[in-house]
């Protein structure tokens, strides 16, 4: 419902109306935002009626105009400078309303820039910081692996030299233990009854 009345004001004539019971521009704007009419369709209204305004300020005016003879024709361009004037501040005015209407927004945008950008930098600060760590934590492991395999490769050169030892301590022992069971061998046949056979 609000909506269909929004839509049902006439900016163009309600500044009209509002300029004939004498309303300021300023006035006219805080009564047409009260009403729920956008500045941009103030200000195009005030626009036009500041347009208007020379065609419609004689007849309101006590100022003789064009149609009535006047003794000093330099009133009339009096008139037209002061007309001139207004319009041009009216203009001026209505051009410092859309300005600090578009810098409201950009700014509101900026300052959401703003924020963006300070979340990512503490985003980016964070990853920074865990991949920092993470570049700890890889060293340490790396040294670690570092040191059991240096352990491992000296354990392993300590058994191939007991191997070592041992090869050579069979070289020597297993010819003689062979020699040995020989003998045991013989023994044994020598010592054993004739009677019994194997």
């Amino acid at each position: 419902m609000g909506l269909f009345t929004k839509s049902m004001i006439n900016p163009l004539e309600e500044v009209k109306q509002l300029k004939s019971q004498g309303y300021s521009d300023y006035q006219v704007i805080d009564e047409l935002k009260r009403k729920g009419v956008s500045l941009n369709q103030i200000n195009d209204a005030l626009a036009q009626t500041a347009i208007m305004m020379p065609e419609n300020e004689p007849q309101n005016s006590t100022e003789p105009t064009d149609n009535f003879p006047t003794e000093n024709p330099s009133n009339n361009e009096s008139t037209k400078t002061n007309l001139g004037e207004e319009l041009y501040s009216r203009v001026e005015e209505i051009a410092d309303n859309i300005i600090d209407e578009k810098w409201e927004l950009l700014v509101g945008e900026v300052k959401k820039i703003v924020e963006w950008k300070e979340k990512m930098e503490e985003d980016l600060n964070k990853i920074k910081g865990d991949i920092s760590r993470l570049d700890e934590d890889f060293k340490e492991l790396h040294q670690g692996v570092l040191g059991k395999l240096e352990d491992y490769d000296t354990k392993m050169t300590e058994v191939g030299t007991e191997l070592q030892a041992v090869g050579k301590v069979f070289k020597e022992v297993v010819p003689e233990f062979v020699e040995n069971v020989k003998e045991l061998k013989s023994i044994t046949k020598l010592s054993r009854p004739k009677g019994k056979l194997q």
